[in-house]
């Protein structure tokens, strides 16, 4: 008997530890996919877009550069242009380098660098680094790998 008291209490204490620290699951919580998640099951070397924020919506993933996301060709394709909300670098050797519009060569860039390993929110995120040159949410158009001297601007 003193067995299951000291069990219902426990269990009492710890329902009522969860309730006053707001542990317990919601409604608002986030859902299963998130950048988290996505970063832990990435293939290395690769980086990965998405449409959504909290990398969700997978809009496709790359190894190599694609200076058009917007053409027929490379890993980014037609609608993948200007869509990209979060990202994954899950790269092995450098740091992606994104661009707004096509070719991969505008001043307008952000980094995402391997220790980042992901953005979870690109509304946050400004053309270098200033809000008067636009946000990077669903404007990125181009990206190519380099190594981390290239990168001006970083990803937040």
């Amino acid at each position: 008997m003193r067995k299951r008291k000291f069990g219902s209490a426990a269990a009492v204490a710890a329902l009522t530890g969860v309730a006053i620290l707001g542990l317990a699951p919601n409604a608002s919580a986030e859902t299963p996919g998130t950048c988290w998640d996505n970063y832990e099951n990435a293939v290395s070397g690769y980086m990965s877009a998405y449409d959504k924020i909290n990398c969700d919506g997978f809009l496709g993933m790359a190894k190599g550069n694609d200076k058009n996301w917007g053409d027929n060709a490379g890993s980014f394709q037609g609608n993948d242009i200007f869509r990209a909300s979060s990202l994954v670098n899950k790269g092995t050797r450098s740091e992606v380098k994104f661009f707004l519009g096509s070719g991969a060569n505008s001043n307008f860039h952000i980094c995402l660098t391997r220790a980042e390993g992901f953005v979870r929110d690109l509304r946050d995120d400004y053309w270098l680094g200033d809000k008067t040159f636009g946000s990077v949410n669903n404007s990125i158009g181009s990206h190519i790998w380099v190594g981390r001297t290239a990168c001006s601007f970083l990803a937040v």
